[in-house]
C-alpha cells in the first residue's frame, strides 16, 4: 500500500448526521461519492491498499471492508456511496468482524497465487506481502494444485507473469479510464478467468509503463529491470523529467552510481502522484548509450587524423584558432563570427553565461536550432496557464496541438475533465487520436481566419461557453506567417471579450523543458543559411540536431547544390552534445568542407545541476547526483573555462572593448546568485526607486496619440503540420534518439500503424 495520509484513526465510531446537515450544500459531491473517498476527505484512513485514489480496488480484492451498524455483513467501502450508509449510522474500520473478513479475503487471494517471493521482481514493494503481514494466517485450508496461466506479450516494456495475477483489474481500469486505450480486458469465467488482450496485439499507449507500479503483485513487471536488485538496496533521489515541457517530478533509483529505474514523484501542489509517460520512465538509457564518447579529441584536415587531447590543450587550441581567425579577418577587412547553436534544453545558468560571453565579444552570436516565438512581450504568448482552469471551462479549442505526444500530462488533464462531463474539445489541425472524442474543424489557417471573423459555426458555441480555453502549440508560432496567425488570434480574443462576459483563456503549450526560459531571457534568432557565410566556426551546444528540421533543411539544400555560389565555408566546428557525435554536424563537416572538428565531452542531464522554467512558468531545479565520467565536465564549467582562456588574448575584431564584463565565480551557487541579481527583481530597487513619472510632472508632457499605419501581414494557406509523429523518438529531448528501449517501442509502433492513421488532406 502507498498511502499519502500520515495519520490513522482505527477502531473509531463516527456519525456524519450533523455534518450532512451543516455542509449539505457545499459538500454535495462528498456524500454522493463512494464511502472510501469521503473518508479520505475527512481524514479517516481505510486500508484499501490502492495506489491511486482514482482507481479503487474491485473484483476479487475486497480488502476495503468496513462494518456498518445494524448490517448483517461487512460492506465494501469503494462500492458503497457515503450517502446511503453514513446517514444516521455508525461505521467501524477495525472491528473484529472486519479483521476476520479481511483474513478470509486474503486467504482466497492466496489460493492460486504462487509463493515465489524470493525470486519475484516485486519483492519488497508488493502490496500482497504487506497485507499478508497484517491479515495473513499461519496455516492454510486448501491443498489443491495451483493453476498455471500462460504469459502475454504486452510489448517491449511490460513483462507478464500471469500466474501471479489476482484479478484486481487495476490494469484493465487504468487502460480504460486513464490511458483511454481498450486493449486490456478480462476473458473467461470462474477459475478460467484471465487478463490479457482479446486479440494478439500489444498494449499500445504512451502511458503503458504505469501498470508496472499499479499491479499490487508481480504479475506485471518491467522487462528492462529483471532480477537486478530489491527495493531496499536502491537509493531514491528526487529529480525532474527532461522529456517534455512540464518537467514533472520523478524519483530516480540508483545502485552503484547507475540509474536502475525511474518512477513518478510526489506532487505537493496536488497532494498526489501523477502518471508519467514511457519516455520519462525508460529513455534514461539514452544518456549512457554505447555511442557516447568520453574523451575530447580533434580531427584535422582530411578527417583521418584523430588526436585525443586533455582539457587544457583543447581549450588552448580553441582560443588559438579564434585568435588566428581574428587576425585573418583584420587583413581581409571583414568580421566573421563564431556561431553558438543551441536548443531549448539548455539550463538557465548556461544560457546566461552564453549571453555574457556574446556581450563580451561581439564576434560571438547565439542561434537556435529551430525558430523561436516571434512575440515574447507578454507571458500569455509563451506560457501555459494552470491546467486547473480547465475545471471551470466547458470548451477547449486546440490550434495545431498534438496534446497526446507534445504533452502527455496535459492530455491526461483533458481526458480527466472530459470524463467529468459537460466538456467539448475542438481541434484545428490534423485528425489525431487524443483518447477523447474531438471535433475537427479543418487543417489550414483559412479555417482560423473564418473563425476569427465570425463566419464559423463554432463562434456561437464559443460565445455561449463558460470560460473557453484556447491552447496553441509553440511549433505553430514558429511559422513564417506567425504575425498573421497572431493577428487572427488577437482578433478572436477581442471578439470574444466584446460579445461575451466570460473571460477566455489563451495559452501556449511548450514541447521542451526550458523553452519558456529561453523566451523569457531573449528572442534568439534561428540558424539560417546566410549565417554560414559570415561565420568562421560553428559551436553545437546540446542541440538535438537529429530532430532539427531547420538544420536538416539547410544541409539538404547544400547537398542539392542550392548554395553552389557560396564559396565561403566555416573553418572549424565544435560539438558539445552530451558526448554524442550527431549526424547533422557530420553532414555540415562533409558538405561545407570544414577543416577542423573539435569534440568537447560534457555531462548528461542527471550528471549536471541547473534550473529550468517549464511551460507553466514554474522553476524546476536539478541537482547533480551522478559522478562525472572520465574527462566529462558540466556545461557551465566548459563555457567558464572558455571564458577564462579567452581573457588571455586581446581580439582585434571586438570593437566594443567590454573589459568590464567578466566572470570570475568558481562555484555554481555563486553563479546562480550572480544571474539572479542580473535578471530577477530586487526588493531594494522596488522600494527605494520609483519607476515612471509623477502625476504632477505627467501633465506637462503633451503626448499625442497618432494613428499608425498597419502593414499588411501575409497568411499562408498551408496545413498545420504535425511536427511529432513518433512519440518515442520524435520529441525535442536529446536522449530518446539514442535509447534502445525507445527505438524498440518505435519499431513496434510503426509496424502496427498504417499511412492512413493521420488525416492530412482536406
Amino acid at each position: 500500500m502507498k498511502s499519502f495520509k500520515y495519520f490513522h484513526i482505527n477502531n473509531i465510531k463516527f456519525n456524519y448526521t450533523l455534518e450532512f446537515q451543516s455542509n449539505q450544500k457545499s459538500d454535495n459531491w462528498k456524500y454522493n461519492a463512494p464511502l472510501i473517498e469521503y473518508c479520505e476527505t475527512v481524514g479517516i484512513n481505510i486500508p484499501h491498499y490502492c495506489y491511486h485514489k482514482s482507481l479503487s480496488i474491485s473484483g476479487n480484492c475486497r480488502m476495503c471492508l468496513v462494518e456498518l451498524k445494524n448490517s448483517p455483513k461487512p460492506i465494501v467501502s469503494c462500492a458503497m456511496s457515503a450517502k446511503s450508509c453514513l446517514n444516521n449510522s455508525e461505521v467501524y474500520t477495525n472491528s473484529p468482524l472486519v479483521k476476520k473478513a479481511r483474513e478470509n479475503v486474503l486467504e482466497f487471494l492466496l489460493l492460486n497465487h504462487p509463493l515465489d517471493c524470493p525470486v519475484c521482481d516485486q519483492g519488497g514493494e508488493c502490496d500482497l506481502q504487506e497485507q499478508s503481514f497484517f491479515f495473513g494466517m499461519s496455516k492454510k485450508r486448501f491443498y489443491n494444485f495451483k493453476r498455471v496461466v500462460m504469459d502475454k506479450n504486452l510489448g517491449p516494456i511490460v513483462k507478464t507473469v500471469m500466474t501471479r495475477c489476482i484479478h484486481c483489474t487495476r490494469c484493465v481500469r487504468f487502460a480504460r479510464e486513464v490511458a483511454g486505450v481498450l486493449d486490456l480486458g478480462m476473458f473467461g469465467r470462474g477459475v478460467s478467468s484471465e487478463i490479457g488482450t482479446y486479440v494478439q496485439k500489444t498494449f499500445q499507449s504512451e502511458l503503458s509503463g504505469n501498470v508496472i507500479e499499479l499491479c499490487p503483485v508481480g504479475a506485471l513487471t518491467s522487462k528492462l529491470y529483471p532480477f537486478v536488485s530489491r527495493n531496499w538496496e536502491l537509493k531514491n533521489i528526487s529529480s525532474v523529467d527532461f522529456s517534455d515541457g512540464f518537467g514533472s517530478d520523478i524519483d530516480v533509483y540508483i545502485k552503484n552510481n547507475k540509474i536502475v529505474k525511474i518512477s513518478p514523484g510526489f506532487n505537493y501542489s496536488s497532494n498526489s502522484v501523477d502518471w508519467i509517460s514511457d519516455k520519462t520512465r525508460f529513455s534514461f538509457d539514452g544518456m549512457f548509450s554505447p555511442e557516447r564518447v568520453l574523451e575530447g579529441f580533434i580531427v584535422y584536415g582530411n578527417k583521418n587524423c584523430k588526436i585525443s587531447l586533455l582539457w587544457s590543450t583543447l581549450l588552448t587550441e580553441i582560443v588559438n584558432t579564434l585568435y588566428f581567425q581574428d587576425h585573418l579577418n583584420k587583413h581581409f577587412l571583414r568580421v566573421n563570427r563564431l556561431l553558438i547553436i543551441f536548443n531549448s534544453n539548455v539550463s538557465l545558468e548556461v544560457l546566461n553565461l552564453l549571453m555574457l560571453f556574446s556581450k563580451k565579444y561581439n564576434f560571438i552570436k547565439l542561434r537556435k536550432t529551430e525558430g523561436n516565438v516571434k512575440s515574447n512581450d507578454f507571458e500569455n504568448n509563451i506560457l501555459l496557464d494552470s491546467t486547473e482552469k480547465l475545471d471551470h471551462s466547458n470548451l477547449c479549442l486546440l490550434v495545431g496541438v498534438n496534446a497526446r505526444y507534445e504533452g502527455s500530462h496535459f492530455n491526461l488533464k483533458l481526458r480527466q475533465r472530459y470524463l467529468k462531463g459537460n466538456f467539448k474539445i475542438v481541434s484545428l489541425g490534423s485528425s489525431l487520436d487524443l483518447t477523447v472524442p474531438v471535433s475537427h474543424l479543418g487543417l489550414s489557417s483559412k479555417v482560423l481566419k473564418s473563425l476569427s471573423e465570425g463566419n464559423s459555426f463554432l463562434c456561437q458555441e464559443l460565445l455561449n461557453s463558460i470560460n473557453p480555453t484556447v491552447i496553441i502549440s509553440t511549433e505553430l508560432l514558429k511559422r513564417s506567417d506567425f504575425i498573421g496567425i497572431n493577428t487572427l488570434l488577437d482578433l478572436l480574443k477581442e471578439n470574444l471579450k466584446r460579445h461575451s462576459s466570460k473571460q477566455p483563456h489563451f495559452s501556449v503549450l511548450s514541447s521542451s523543458i526550458n523553452e519558456v526560459g529561453v523566451n523569457y531571457l531573449q528572442n534568439f534568432k534561428a540558424i539560417m543559411s546566410k549565417d554560414f557565410l559570415t561565420s568562421n566556426g560553428l559551436y553545437f551546444l546540446n542541440s538535438n540536431t537529429n530532430s532539427s528540421s531547420n538544420l536538416n533543411k539547410i544541409v539538404n539544400l547544400k547537398i542539392l547544390n542550392y548554395f553552389s555560389s557560396y564559396d565561403k565555408t566555416p573553418f572549424f566546428c565544435l560539438e558539445h552534445n552530451h558526448s554524442m557525435i550527431t549526424e547533422v554536424p557530420k553532414s555540415v563537416i562533409t558538405n561545407y568542407s570544414v577543416c577542423n572538428y573539435i569534440n568537447l565531452p560534457n555531462n548528461v542531464f542527471f550528471e549536471s545541476s541547473g534550473t529550468y522554467l517549464n511551460t507553466q512558468g514554474l522553476f524546476k531545479k536539478v541537482v547533480k547526483f551522478l559522478p562525472s565520467s572520465k574527462q566529462t565536465k558540466e556545461d557551465w564549467q566548459i563555457i567558464r573555462k572558455l571564458f577564462s582562456y579567452s581573457k588571455r588574448i586581446n581580439y582585434v575584431t571586438s570593437f566594443k572593448f567590454n573589459n568590464l564584463i567578466h566572470f570570475n565565480n568558481n562555484t555554481f551557487n555563486n553563479y546562480k546568485s550572480f544571474i539572479g541579481f542580473l535578471y530577477f527583481a530586487n526588493r531594494f530597487i522596488a522600494t527605494n526607486h520609483k519607476s515612471g513619472l509623477n502625476k504632477s510632472i505627467q501633465g506637462n508632457f503633451n503626448i499625442e496619440k497618432k494613428v499608425l499605419k498597419v502593414t499588411k501581414t501575409k497568411l499562408l494557406l498551408t496545413n498545420f503540420k504535425i511536427w511529432i509523429k513518433d512519440f518515442y523518438i520524435g520529441g525535442s529531448d536529446c536522449y530518446s534518439n539514442h535509447s534502445i528501449t525507445m527505438i524498440n517501442c518505435s519499431k513496434l509502433y510503426r509496424s502496427q500503424k498504417s499511412n492512413f492513421t493521420v488525416l492530412i488532406a482536406n
